[in-house]
């Protein structure tokens, strides 16, 4: 019995652990010295806790802020409270490092992409929602869908304003007209699931039709994505159980699921029948016209090309739809609540709009505007250029070292030094505070100014306080950057320019919205309170 006393069992564990630390520092630690002293690399300022063993003030902070719709405000602070760039901390025991220094974000999301991977926890998260697809895979796997999309969003692809056309005035025809206060926002998530699912997949899914109720598929299909995409609203289960919810089953996340993949299984089983179709009647001599060729590039159509895994197929198409649905309509919801709120910068762009989208006819803007119309409208560019830095679709994101590695700056008290990355170590850089940085984007960093990005050369107003033409550089990342940046960027910019364009030519817009900007954080991050609004038929077009 004294061989396995107390003391013994003590003693020996004891041993262990000091053997392991003596292995590690003899391995790892030498290697990661040797790592620092070739580069040069200093220690970062650190975030403390009270609770130096678990975070438990972080994480209590962290619940206090989601409730509030302040947990962007409440990352911020961690770098404002220790006058940084770039901070290490630790939360639950495993290290973070938070930084909004340009120089890193470049490190970790070009110079040193091999370095760093998007991480196990965010892939394991995203997939029981949508499935592994282009956002919830890396290396081989996420190249492979990277390269089945990329066809879809070559110019000659992402020109078709006449599809676009279509689905905005199908959203014309579901808003009030008669200038009573109407909300954007769930309006513009139907028309950019609309409009993604056409593009690519050659067929709508009529989410707009569920605004009135007409399609009950739909309907239940879209009810289903806004449970899943959105954790914290009033019906999940997140939000009624809190910090709590981790640790309890989600039936009804789970039945939602299973309406998504349902549903997208029905796509794809109608594409299937319908190539099948077309290959038994190309070859039957009783059919002498052949269909003509589609110019479009669907997805679908090469996605299944390129598997026959339907599971696979499957979760690329939600992986595409959520990404397709959410950004774009956050972009355009929070257009419509900063414009109408600043007259002097609407009725800009309104000129702007008159100037370039009718110019044979400026008094009758009821023609859609053209791709190449759009691409010469520079304010509307940075307008949409300024909503997009104020409030970033995608607010903070991470990567993991897979390996020892060095970011360029956030050692020593000053921070511009060298600093070690361990493998392991999670890299969050805070995009919110990032592009509100008042030493690149001036003291009016917090201000809607869209004149900052006009060329002083060129414009008079441009550059509220600065002679020369801003150039952010790796400061400003609103569709990320590196070889993982958005691949549909100038889809969803000609989208969101020509839904923009479309709405101004058709309404006078009034802001119907006293309340403050407030985060709202799902798969990305739009306004709370959405964009309320009136709208009423412009004089020439009534």
């Amino acid at each position: 019995m004294g061989y396995f006393s107390f003391t013994n069992i003590a003693v020996t564990l004891t041993t262990l652990i000091v053997a392991r630390r003596i292995y590690w520092e003899l391995t790892t630690g030498s290697r990661q010295r040797s790592i620092a002293q070739t580069y040069g690399c200093l220690p970062p300022k650190q975030k403390k806790w009270k609770d130096p063993f678990l975070s438990a003030d972080a994480m209590i902070g962290n619940y206090r802020a989601i409730k509030a719709h302040g947990l962007l405000d409440f990352w911020g602070s961690w770098l404002k409270d220790n006058d940084a760039h770039t901070i290490w901390t630790k939360i639950l025991g495993s290290p973070i490092i938070l930084t909004i220094d340009p120089e890193n974000v470049k490190s970790i999301l070009a110079t040193q992409f091999s370095h760093f991977s998007v991480g196990q926890e965010r892939i394991n998260l995203l997939s029981a929602s949508i499935g592994k697809g282009i956002f919830t895979s890396d290396g081989a796997e996420w190249k492979h869908s990277r390269d089945m999309l990329r066809p879809c969003f070559e110019r000659n692809q992402v020109a078709d304003t006449l599809m676009l056309d279509r689905h905005v005035t199908r959203l014309i025809e579901t808003l009030p007209t008669d200038g009573s206060t109407v909300n954007l926002q769930v309006p513009f998530q139907r028309l950019a699931f609309d409009i993604t699912s056409d593009f690519l997949l050659g067929k709508s899914v009529n989410a707009l039709s569920t605004l009135d109720e007409q399609n009950s598929a739909s309907r239940d299909f879209v009810e289903a994505f806004d449970y899943v995409m959105d954790p914290l609203s009033e019906k999940n289960k997140n939000a009624r159980w809190g910090m709590f919810a981790m640790f309890l089953p989600d039936a009804e996340h789970k039945r939602c699921v299973k309406r998504l993949q349902n549903f997208v299984d029905n796509i794809i089983s109608e594409e299937l029948s319908s190539q099948k179709n077309a290959t038994t009647n190309a070859v039957e001599p009783s059919d002498p016209v052949p269909k003509p060729p589609v110019n479009r590039h669907l997805f679908l159509t090469s996605l299944l090309s390129e598997t026959s895994d339907l599971v696979r197929a499957r979760s690329e198409l939600l992986n595409i739809l959520a990404a397709g649905r959410d950004a774009t309509s956050a972009v355009l919801t929070n257009l419509f609540y900063e414009l109408p709120r600043h007259p002097t910068v609407y009725k800009r762009l309104e000129a702007e709009i008159r100037l370039h989208a009718s110019p044979s006819s400026p008094s009758s803007p009821d023609e859609p505007p053209t791709y190449d119309q759009l691409k010469n409208m520079k304010y509307l560019r940075a307008v949409i250029n300024e909503v997009q830095r104020i409030y970033p679709i995608l607010p903070s994101n991470s990567r993991q070292a897979i390996k020892d590695s060095v970011l360029p700056r956030g050692g020593g008290t000053d921070g511009m030094s060298p600093m070690l990355v361990p493998k392991g170590t999670y890299v969050a850089y805070h995009v919110h505070s990032l592009q509100r940085r008042h030493d690149i984007y001036g003291a009016d960093a917090n201000e809607f100014v869209p004149e900052r990005w006009l060329d002083p050369e060129h414009d008079n107003d441009a550059g509220t306080e600065r002679n020369e033409k801003l150039r952010p550089g790796w400061a400003y990342i609103p569709f990320n950057g590196g070889p993982r940046v958005c691949i549909g960027q100038n889809f969803a910019m000609t989208q969101v320019m020509f839904v923009l364009v479309r709405m101004m030519q058709m309404f006078d817009i009034e802001s119907r919205d006293d309340e403050p900007w407030r985060e709202k954080i799902t798969l990305t991050c739009s306004n709370l309170g959405g964009a309320k609004v009136g709208l009423k038929r412009k004089q020439e077009l009534a």
